[in-house]
This record gives C-alpha cells, structure tokens and sequence, in this order.
C-alpha cells in the first residue's frame, strides 16, 4: 500500500479535532427514522407556531394548519375565542376541510360525507340517523381537540394529548418584546418560499453570522457580523441581538428606517436587530421599526415551506408613504432570504457524501451547538462521540 493511499484513508476517516465543537452528523439531515422520530417527539408533542390571530379575525373564519399525516382546524369561535380541531369527522374518519383557509357560512363545521355536523367549538351538533342507537353518545363524539395558545397575537397548537404548557417550554419567550407590544402588529406583506433542504437548516443558518462577509454584502454593510450577543442559549427560544453600523437606521435596502419605531421602542433597541429561534418552526425578528418573523413547517426529511411575514403597526401601515418604505424592508429580506436559502440547499445537498461525517463548528457558532444539543435532548439521543 503506498503512503498516498494511506494518507487518503486518514484524511477520509471521522477523527476527533481537540478543541473544537462538532456538528451533527450528516444522518440527522437524511434520515427517514430520525425524522419519524422528530415527528413523535417534536411536532406531534411540543407547541408550535400556526399562524396569526388577524388571519381569523370573524366567527367563523378558519385555517388550516397541517403537519405530515395530521390537520387542524383552527377557529374563530361565536364568542371570540379560537378553537383548534382535528380535521377528522369522529363518524368514519373522513378530512372535512381541504380548503386552506376560508369562512363557514353557517358557522358549523359539517362533515362533506354524511353531513355529521360540529359547532366551531367543535361540540357534536347534529348526526343524521344516528339517534336510533340505544348506545350512541353524543358527547363522545365532539371533535377531537388540539390544544392552543395565543401569545403576542401568535397561535400556538400543541397537538400532543397530554402537553407540556406554554409556559415550560416558551417561558423566556412571554415576557420578551413588550416594548414592540406584537399583539397590536398587523401583517403588511407576505412571501412564501418553498425549500429543498431541512427543516433544522434554516434554524442553524439564522443563528450565525460566520457566513454573511462572503454570502450577504449588503447585510454586511448594514451591521457587523461579529457583533452578536447571545441572551438565550439553552432550551427552546434561544437568540439575541445584533448591532446596527453608526448612521444605519433598520435592515433596508438603504439602511433608513422603514417606518417610526414600532410602538414604545426605544434606547439600545433603536440600535439592535433581535434574531429569535422559537423551536421548532418560528424564527423572530424585531427590529426598531417592524418585525420580521419566518413560519417553518417540513415537508419530509428534505423540503420546507418557508412563509415569510412583515409587521407593522396599523397606523404606520396608514401612512401614505408607508408603501415605499415597506417595499425598501421587503426587497432586503427577500434579497438577503434568497442568499441564505441558496447555501441551505447546497448544504442539505453536501451533507448526503459519504466522504461528509461531522464538520467542525466555529468560535461564532456556539448558538448552532446549543440547537443541536436542545433536539439530541428531546429526541433523547446522546451526544455523537
């Protein structure tokens, strides 16, 4: 055997590099077991972004919020209330919206197979021919229910029977950004990107800044990318903030603010862009004058759909001259959006080699690290040696 081909064995080889963290392996973005299990364990169990509360705002309003095999109903109730369902008829099973969003006329919820019909709270209302059976329970057959949380004008649904609450597992979330006062925030504009790459990509990426000298210029003349302060770092909201550059107002195509400062914003915070994971889905931006927030939803081990949001508040969406500033905040975003989801792609593709064992992070990269560490603990796997 020659000493070139040996070389190239050790080279090939997984070993440890002292002082360094590692990343995960290449399997926790390809695996099909591994995403059945972070179905189980994660989307299936934990509390998950679904939407806003505008997106409802009338009796009878609905969307749709679907995760592989399982769909929701999410509703506005007669008394103002959101009630979130599972899109099953407790008759025979059948789906009973497949419409993404729209509005029940008769403020009923009915069955499209054989006309069971259900309140929006989705209390059993009617089951034609049912009431011959000696045996039959009305109230055995209510809709099974998805449990849902409101929290700065965010849905939240926890599709798991018995849920850990809002409170344990987004505690460092609640009492964040009152100043921004989210509940009052209005969607201004929307992009909904579809993505071929992981779901846990798109979280890592947006938690360093190591790759924005060479992948985002403009966003690189807009704050200095080591100049990340990390607040949160265990659990699932994990983030903090980074500088503006002197003389830069907001993340815009030419660094002026896009609006006034939202709401009681003010201080250090007319200086800083806050960059939130809220796991699993939920990535949050505020910034002094809108914020930006991602909705993460996997389709498969692969592929994402990626919806994009901006908020501001209604009276600045009023102004007349809002429209030319919010397109500045947009073409950013959608700009800056577009590089990051170029790389993710490469890396999902990247990270399928055989010769692609576990990389090694940065000193910038400790954030990625503590989102690795937070998914091994809830898949309840060990740290890869």
């Amino acid at each position: 055997m020659s000493d070139s081909n040996t070389s190239y064995k050790k080279r090939g080889k997984d070993y440890p590099i002292k002082g360094g963290l590692r990343t995960l392996p290449g399997k926790y973005y390809h695996s099909q077991e591994i995403y059945g299990e972070e179905l189980e364990k994660i989307f299936y169990q934990k509390w998950m972004l679904a939407g806003r509360g505008e997106e409802i705002p009338e009796a009878g309003d609905y969307k749709l919020f679907d995760i592989e095999d399982e769909s929701v109903i999410i509703t506005r109730t007669k008394s103002g209330d959101i009630a979130a369902n599972f899109n099953v008829c407790r008759h025979r099973g059948t789906r009973m919206c497949v419409e993404a969003k729209g509005h029940f006329e008769s403020e009923n919820i009915q069955c499209p197979y054989h006309a069971w019909t259900y309140g929006l709270d989705g209390k059993l209302i009617a089951s034609p021919m049912m009431q011959s059976l000696e045996s039959f329970d009305k109230e055995a057959h209510h809709l099974h229910q998805a449990n849902v949380h409101e929290w700065g004008g965010f849905i939240f649904v926890n599709l798991a029977q018995d849920p850990i609450s809002f409170e344990d597992q987004m505690g460092t979330l609640i009492e964040k950004f009152k100043d921004w006062k989210l509940s009052e925030l209005k969607i201004a504009h929307t992009i909904k990107y579809e993505l071929e790459c992981n779901w846990k990509l798109i979280l890592q990426n947006y938690q360093e800044c190591y790759h924005c000298p060479g992948v985002h210029p403009l966003l690189s003349k807009l704050t200095p990318f080591q100049s990340a302060i990390h607040d949160c770092n265990k659990g699932a909201v994990m983030g903090g903030y980074m500088k503006l550059e002197p003389g830069v107002k907001s993340m815009t195509m030419d660094g002026e603010p896009a609006g006034t400062p939202v709401c009681d914003v003010q201080g250090d915070d007319m200086r800083r862009v806050y960059y939130y994971s809220v796991f699993p889905n939920m990535l949050l931006t505020p910034h002094p004058d809108f914020v930006l927030f991602h909705h993460i939803m996997p389709r498969g081990n692969g592929a994402i759909t990626n919806t994009c949001h901006w908020l501001y508040h209604p009276d600045v969406m009023a102004d007349p001259d809002h429209k030319e500033r919010l397109q500045s905040a947009v073409e950013f975003w959608d700009l800056t959006n577009k590089e990051d989801w170029a790389v993710c792609e490469q890396m999902q593709q990247g990270t399928k080699s055989r010769r692609f064992t576990r990389g090694t992070y940065s000193g910038q990269e400790d954030m990625l690290y503590a989102l690795d560490q937070e998914l091994l603990r809830v898949l309840g796997h060990k740290s890869p040696e």
